[in-house]
C-alpha cells in the first residue's frame, strides 16, 4: 500500500489551517476601524437621524423610540449569534460566539445627538435631588433643541449587551435534571402560569459593534447626495 507523499500532507495541513482560520474570522465582522464620533453640521441633522434608523434596522434592530428634539433613538434589542448559527455573523469574535453559545444574550442601540462640545451639568453631592423638570419650564427648556439648533452637532452610538438570567434558578452541581426553582409569590397574579420568568440584565457595552455601525453611518453619510450627481450631468 503506497504511503501519503509528505507533500500532500502539509499541503493538507496548510488547507485545514486555512479553513480554520476563516472560520474564525467568519464569526463575527465587528472591527474598531469605525470612528467614535461622527460630526456633522445641524443642516445634515435630518438625513443623518434618518440614516441611524436606516443603519439600525437594517441590521435587525428597528428604532424602539426616536425623539428628534432631543436626539434620542433608542433601538429594539436583538439576540446575538451563536455557535449554533453558522448563518449568523454579527458576533465580534470567536469569543463573544461562544459566550452567546452557553448565555443567551442580546444587543441593543442606543444612538445619541449633542452639540458639540457639549457636557451635562454636573450633579453635587449635597445637591438636592429634585426630579425631572416639569415638561415645558425654565429648567426643561435649558436643554437645547436639536430641530432648532444651528451649529456643529456630534453622533455616538452606544451598544449594549443584555445577558438572560432566570430567577430564583438553584443548579444542581451533580445533575441538570436536579437543577430547581424557587417560587416567590406575587400577588394579584392569578393566571395560573408556570412558566420560568426570565429578565434580562446589562452586563457591558460592545465597542466593537459600535464603531462598525458608526462606520456604516459615516460611509451613506458620505456618499453624494442624488442633486449633485444630476446637476453635474452636461445639459444637451
Amino acid at each position: 500500500m503506497a504511503r501519503p507523499h509528505v507533500g500532500t500532507i502539509l499541503q493538507q495541513c496548510r488547507a485545514i489551517r486555512v479553513a480554520f482560520g476563516c472560520l474564525v474570522f467568519a464569526t463575527g465582522c465587528n472591527t474598531m476601524n469605525g470612528p467614535a464620533v461622527i460630526e456633522i453640521n445641524s443642516i445634515d441633522y435630518s438625513k443623518a437621524f434618518e440614516t441611524c434608523i436606516e443603519v439600525s434596522r437594517s441590521a435587525g434592530m428597528p428604532p424602539q423610540a426616536a425623539d428628534r428634539t432631543t436626539g434620542i433613538i433608542e433601538t429594539e434589542p436583538r439576540t446575538i449569534g451563536s455557535w449554533v448559527e453558522p448563518w449568523r455573523f454579527d458576533s465580534t469574535g470567536a469569543m463573544q460566539k461562544l459566550e452567546n453559545t452557553t448565555q443567551f444574550q442580546r444587543r441593543r442601540v442606543r444612538f445619541v445627538f449633542t452639540p458639540k462640545d457639549w457636557q451635562p451639568e454636573s450633579i453635587e453631592s449635597i445637591a438636592t435631588m429634585t426630579g425631572s423638570a416639569a415638561p415645558g419650564s425654565t429648567d426643561d427648556l435649558k436643554r437645547f433643541d436639536l430641530e432648532t439648533y444651528k451649529g456643529l452637532i456630534e453622533i455616538r452610538a452606544r451598544v449594549f449587551v443584555e445577558r438572560n438570567f432566570t430567577d430564583g434558578m438553584r443548579i444542581n452541581t451533580w445533575s441538570s435534571a436536579l437543577t430547581s426553582q424557587t417560587q416567590t409569590p406575587k400577588p394579584g397574579v392569578t393566571d395560573g402560569s408556570t412558566r420560568a420568568q426570565t429578565t434580562w440584565t446589562p452586563v457591558g457595552r460592545d465597542e466593537a459593534s459600535e464603531r462598525t455601525i458608526m462606520a456604516e453611518i459615516q460611509a451613506i453619510l458620505n456618499e453624494p447626495s442624488t442633486s449633485n450627481q444630476t446637476a453635474a450631468v452636461p445639459s444637451s
